[in-house]
């Protein structure tokens, strides 16, 4: 029950703190600012609510100062029934019960939930822990600033907020009554008794908290004209000081640079043409709407944030979560995907039913614009769900996409025209008198909604009973590190690791950083001027598997087939080649056989000496454990985080990148990376033990996907290893770039496990092949005329062939990550042939200007599809430097010259 009140009450606030946090952290770069900032804008925000509680304390003390004569008349005559009978008499004649004293009280019982908020978050704040601000050494332990050489400490700061609480205190309660007084600076000795050996952090934002109520009481007592107007220029300046920080100042992204500037010039604006109006026209600016505004707003208000409340925390969690519900199946502790909508259920129902009407009620002259904003809201954010949906790729269970979530300009203010669609109709309806209609409308969408939901709900209770039943519990509980596949001694082993998403152009940085990795990749050629077919990994993987055949454009040719049948056959194609001339077949982690998220290994069932394994995420917790760390589980971050998609999905095109900030949805803990690289860390890490080394005279192929690059977060140089708290970016050029770290741990694990072999005398009997199935978002940022950054285009590739020695060369020739198979085959199979299609695997394409697919995008529901949408005026032919942007030309221009 308490969790339950919790995760409706409190848990709202909470996210608005932690968004506040989050980008003033950004902006500041400063974890003392980002928590006066906190206590500022929570201050601010709240001030209407404080203003109504206000009215209503003064509205208790004038009522009760008026009947206390009568009372106490009454009081000093009678006793007994007689008494209660009267007092009762009495109040129902001045419309007044007892239980209106709570009236009184309302202004401390609101900054409760507050508190509770703030605690909470400021307490489990990593952050602060070891983070300093002037005088205080860390924001994590109490300030200690005062201590005798007997071991005894005083903590100032407490007793400053205190202070300046009674002073507020005093000033405010200048004309109450003894007993209001009491309970005030009792109130301030609570405090002083709760925060004493607390975190300085959340002293000195309650300590703000106090100073600012101190300032709001000396102006409110204060007796001078335009009172309202000076308080209005005070915070229209800050405001303005805000943007200006992050235009001239704040360095960070542009987007959200322009973005939060403009939303802070905005307010300005916004205030200003309230308060002219009210000024010249003698009337506020509501008034002018009143007239077309319903006499009786309350249900379109109740009706709006009811379907919100079903949009948010029902209908998009459970579509997302319906689309594979064995991906969010067995998390942690949490069997079933419906605990998570459940849950996310309970925290929409704070955000857009409980606090909504809260205010409704507390703010009663804008109840009218409430209700209008709360329908315009809704019918904005229907649009935004069906008709700006985004191409973001495919999302993994901890909700963050393969793709970039990033819209251009164009994109952000074709969306934003539509939007004044639905706007200007609940506008037009409500001033025709037809709010009726608006209502009806809002109706029908929660039932469908609500259908769909339940429809949902019900697949996904049904698809987890099903897999509940044919789960192997002992395949997703890895105990211990026992050896997966062999590599030969005697024989010949072809191993080729998939990094996925490794950035081709750090490698010279990684290897310069660490002169002694050199050693580890003797005999290995570099070849910088790489290319892969697509930006995504659904499309990006099966050259790499399959060939040229695979590309995407190839794949087009052949329309008799789906394109799930295709993939599958790209996966096949080399195990099944192995496997038929007699290899041992090991195969990790493929990318959505199936077209599963899930991984659905039943493909490889029928080739003989094929062993297919699932490794991601499987041995995170025992590496956890055997280095006595801990991060926050998936679990964790599927309850924050599934609301803050749903939040993503209705919100405007201009603000989704400000809300998902690369996967941490406004989270300060990045409370979700360093777990995601774990999953494919711990892989890497583990090879050595996963590897048997068998002294027979047999072949081996291994083929595996590793996702420690597609999941980057900082680690601690200049090993690059997992820790609570890094301490050491590295100096790399690119040491504050999580993917660089990413990177480098993928290539020194991997060396790591290259000495293994050596040491087993399995090193010069094996061929290895690194490769990404595409780069990542630009670091390098290239200069060119394309519509498109060539670092999405430029995949890892390394090779070490048989018996190679020497030193790391580099060589420039102009290669494709669909030269994978023809490099992995050549010299061990006489004149392979895709054993699907007959087609002799050569590399001849190359011969001619490869079509990447710019405009390719494809997902797993599609599967039943056989062509993939290409755009022949996004997509591009390339040939020869790839870095060179005169070698890039448009797919529906001439190649004649080619």
């Amino acid at each position: 029950m308490t969790s339950v009140f919790y995760t409706i009450f409190i848990y709202p606030i909470t996210q608005i703190i932690e968004l506040i946090f989050t980008f003033s952290l950004k902006i500041f770069k400063d974890t003392g600012f980002s928590i006066l900032s906190i206590s500022a804008i929570i201050s601010i925000l709240c001030l209407p609510l404080y203003n109504a509680a206000e009215k209503w304390q003064i509205l208790e003390r004038d009522t009760v100062r008026r009947l206390k004569p009568k009372i106490d008349r009454i009081k000093a005559v009678f006793s007994g029934d007689e008494r209660f009978m009267l007092l009762q008499t009495f109040y129902r004649q001045n419309d007044y019960h007892p239980l209106y004293a709570l009236r009184g009280s309302f202004a401390v019982i609101l900054q409760i939930p507050f508190f509770i908020a703030a605690y909470s978050f400021i307490s489990n704040l990593e952050a602060v822990k070891g983070a300093s601000f002037f005088f205080i050494d860390n924001l994590g332990e109490p300030d200690r600033l005062i201590s005798t050489g007997a071991g005894i400490t005083l903590n100032i700061l407490p007793i400053i907020m205190t202070a300046v609480n009674l002073l507020s205190g005093a000033i405010y309660a200048k004309d109450f009554q003894l007993k209001d007084k009491i309970q005030l600076y009792c109130i301030a000795a609570l405090f002083l008794l709760l925060l004493y050996n607390s975190p300085s952090a959340l002293v000195i934002y309650w300590t703000a908290n106090n100073i600012f109520s101190l300032f709001k009481n000396i102006y409110y007592k204060m007796d001078f004209k335009n009172k309202k107007t000076v308080l209005s220029v005070l915070v229209c300046i800050f405001l303005l000081y805000i943007s200006a920080h992050l235009i001239f100042i704040y360095n960070g992204n542009w987007f959200l640079r322009v973005l939060l500037s403009g939303m802070c010039v905005f307010s300005v604006i916004v205030y200003w043409t309230f308060f002219f109006v009210n000024r010249f026209y003698k009337t506020f600016l509501i008034d002018i709407f009143s007239p077309f505004l319903p006499d009786n707003s309350f249900p379109l208000f109740i009706f709006s944030l009811s379907v919100m409340f079903i949009l948010t925390g029902i209908f998009l969690p459970a579509n997302l979560i319906v689309s594979s519900p064995i991906e969010f199946s067995f998390i942690d502790s949490y069997t079933t995907p419906l605990y998570f909508i459940g849950n996310t259920c309970l925290q929409a129902a704070g955000f857009f039913i409980l606090w909504p009407l809260l205010v409704y009620f507390l703010l009663n002259k804008f109840q009218k614009p409430f209700s209008l904003l709360a329908a315009v809201l809704l019918l904005c954010s229907f649009v935004n769900i069906f008709f700006f949906r985004g191409n973001y790729g495919l999302i993994s269970v901890e909700l963050v996409y393969d793709g970039d979530v990033y819209h251009t300009f164009r994109e952000s203010a074709k969306n934003i025209i539509i939007l004044l669609v639905p706007s200007t109709l609940a506008i037009f309806l409500c001033r025709i008198k037809k709010e009726k209609i608006l209502n009806t409308a809002i109706i029908l969408c929660a039932v469908s909604t609500m259908s769909v939901s339940v429809y949902n709900l019900s697949t996904i209770n049904r698809e987890y009973k099903n897999f509940s039943g044919l789960r192997d519990a002992s395949s997703w509980s890895i105990t211990e590190v026992k050896p997966l596949f062999e590599i030969s001694e005697k024989g010949k082993n072809t191993v080729i690791i998939i990094l996925d998403r490794a950035v081709n152009l750090f490698i010279p940085y990684i290897f310069q950083e660490d002169q002694e990795l050199l050693k580890k990749y003797t005999g290995f050629i570099y070849y910088p001027n790489t290319v892969s077919f697509n930006h995504y990994t659904v499309l990006g993987m099966p050259p790499i598997y399959g060939g040229y055949e695979y590309t995407p454009f190839e794949m087009n040719k052949r329309t008799d087939t789906p394109i799930a049948a295709k993939h599958n056959e790209a996966l096949l194609l080399m195990p099944q080649i192995f496997s038929q001339s007699g290899r041992k077949v090991t195969v990790i982690d493929p990318p959505y056989p199936n077209y599963s998220i899930r991984d659905d290994l039943s493909i490889y069932s029928y080739l003989e000496n094929t062993n297919a394994v699932l490794t991601d995420s499987r041995y995170t917790k025992i590496w956890l454990k055997q280095h006595d760390l801990a991060f926050a589980s998936v679990s964790d971050t599927l309850k924050r985080n599934l609301l803050w998609n749903s939040l993503f999905r209705i919100s405007p095109l201009i603000m989704r990148y400000g809300i998902y900030l690369q996967g941490d949805y406004c989270s300060p803990a990045l409370m979700n990376k360093m777990l995601l690289t774990l999953n494919g860390y711990a892989v890497l890490d583990y090879l050595p033990s996963l590897t048997s080394i068998t002294h027979a005279d047999e072949d081996t192929f291994l083929i595996m996907v590793n996702n420690t690059t597609h999941e980057p977060s900082f680690l601690q140089a200049p090993e690059y290893r997992p820790v609570n708290v890094i301490t050491n970016f590295g100096n790399s050029p690119f040491s504050k770039e999580t993917a660089y770290h990413a990177n480098n741990a993928a290539i020194k694990r991997i060396g790591d496990w290259l000495d293994f072999l050596k040491s087993n005398n399995a090193y010069d009997n094996t061929r290895i092949i690194l490769v990404s199935d595409h780069g990542a978002s630009p670091v390098f940022k290239y200069s060119t005329n394309l519509p498109f950054n060539i670092e999405w285009y430029n995949p890892l590739l390394m090779v070490k062939d048989f018996n190679s020695s020497g030193a790391l060369e580099t060589d420039n020739t102009f290669m494709s990550n669909a030269d994978v198979p023809f490099i992995a085959l050549n010299g061990q199979i006489e004149n392979p042939v895709n054993p699907f299609t007959g087609n002799e695997i050569s590399v001849s394409l190359k011969s001619s200007p490869l079509y990447i697919s710019i405009s390719g995008s494809f997902g797993l529901s599609d599967k039943n599809e056989s062509q993939i949408n290409l755009d022949p005026k996004i997509d591009h032919y390339v040939h020869a430097n790839i870095f060179n942007p005169d070698n890039w030309i448009r797919a529906d221009q001439e190649l004649s010259q080619y």
